[in-house]
């Protein structure tokens, strides 16, 4: 009986852990959308600064820049929802949406794209040389100077 009860305490645990973990996956989807949505904003307006680069080293540009972003990303959002694991972890997301910026609402608003069965991507239709509006700004509104 003794052995029981334990195999159900770590199965519960086990359960509550991963759940917590969960919880903090649409904080990380909302950081890694915003993350795209800078990468892709940047882009565009080095496409509108070097409107003659090459489209083979504009591509590669491209692709090298996210894998700079992602592989910068990788580590704290994998350690952050580890953290999460625990009881209280729940604050390592708060940390991050305190840290990134982040919208409050952001991550309900990843879940409810989930739930209705939209996942957004944060990347722009098509790459960025078709795309015409980053985060509601038409490209000749992108400053062209500084950040």
């Amino acid at each position: 009986m003794r052995a029981a009860r334990q195999i159900v305490a770590d199965e519960v645990a086990h359960y509550l852990s991963a759940q917590r973990s969960a919880e903090v996956t649409p904080t990380v989807t909302a950081l890694r959308r915003r993350a795209a949505e800078v990468v892709d904003a940047e882009l565009l307006r080095m496409s509108g600064r070097l409107p003659d680069l090459d489209p083979d080293v504009r591509e590669e540009l491209a692709h090298t820049v996210r894998r700079v972003v992602d592989k910068l990303l990788h580590t704290p959002t994998v350690r952050v929802k580890q953290l999460a694991e625990a009881p209280g972890g729940d604050t390592y997301a708060e940390a991050l949406r305190e840290l990134f910026g982040l919208d409050p609402q952001a991550p309900a608003a990843v879940a409810a794209a989930r739930a209705t069965g939209a996942e957004p991507t944060g990347h722009l239709e098509g790459g960025f040389e078709s795309a015409t509006r980053v985060e509601g700004l038409a490209l000749d509104q992108i400053p062209q100077d500084g950040v």
